[in-house]
């Protein structure tokens, strides 16, 4: 299939340095965006809890939020006649937070979320962490927390969906049955799933049956291939050089390999 260069540019999966795991302040982004030539870039950086109790690491304090926003806000304005700057955060869903989420997007002016279960409720109902699954059988319930969120219409993006799948197990029926749970739920809702350039950029993981990316996994994809559903490409940079580089391009030539056509922006919804 013949190669199609990226003539639009666009990324709305940022970090910056506030989330104690990525490198370079806000404006630095910016400038690794313009040089890049993209004509949107959205911030989305870990978002804080307000509960003390919701520890759940790597991500800004609580009392950073607000001059986050404001930091945004301030670069949209001073970069406004060069780039198109948008005001994200990315968030795992749980049913106790549901009024915390509305009041992001509300109180706090956030434009958009993004959905990142990192973490989701297992059969006891506790917290457990996505990146330490032994057993897909705890894929069944990441899926369920996940397709929970989808179902609030709170989140514009299921971010990095098939993450459970950089765990060291096998493709198995309880692999599939996750992604089924997934990718019908956005089929209904009309959530756009994520397909992550990070995990690339991470490269080559040995696994039971092969040698594969964590994410995006192929097998997850071409089920989502033969589904209606949209698809965006974002970067999920941890510094400004990753914000477009070549991981971001070759997500692109793998959706194309897989016949999706992906959306580049998000701009009809927010």
């Amino acid at each position: 299939m013949e190669k199609q260069m990226q003539t639009i540019k666009n990324n709305f999966h940022t970090h910056c340095q506030r989330c104690k795991h990525a490198l370079g302040a806000e404006e630095e982004y910016v400038k690794s965006a313009l040089a890049g030539g993209l004509s949107q870039l959205g911030f989305s950086d870990h978002a804080p809890y307000p509960d003390p109790d919701a520890d759940f690491g790597r991500r800004m304090e609580f009392d950073e939020l607000r001059d986050y926003l404001e930091t945004v806000d301030m670069l949209s304005k001073k970069y406004r006649n060069s780039i198109t700057i948008r005001k994200g955060l990315e968030i795992e869903y749980f049913p106790k937070f549901r009024s915390y989420y509305e009041e992001l997007l509300t109180t706090w002016g956030v434009e958009y979320l993004l959905l990142g279960e990192h973490f989701y409720l297992n059969e006891k109902g506790e917290y457990a962490n996505t990146y330490d699954i032994s057993s897909t059988d705890e894929y069944i319930f990441y899926a369920r927390t996940v397709v929970e969120g989808m179902k609030t219409g709170l989140f514009k993006v299921l971010a990095h969906p098939d993450l459970y799948l950089l765990n060291p197990c096998a493709w198995d029926d309880n692999c599939k049955k996750a992604a089924d749970l997934i990718i019908d739920t956005a089929v209904a809702t009309g959530i756009i799933l994520e397909y992550n350039a990070n995990g690339i950029r991470r490269g080559l993981w040995s696994y039971p049956d092969g040698t594969r990316y964590p994410y995006p996994d192929e097998r997850f994809w071409s089920l989502a291939a033969n589904a209606p559903i949209q698809v965006i490409v974002s970067s999920d940079c941890h510094e400004p050089k990753y914000v477009w580089d070549d991981a971001v391009e070759l997500a692109y030539e793998q959706l194309q390999t897989l016949g999706i056509r992906p959306v580049m922006d998000l701009e009809s919804e927010i």
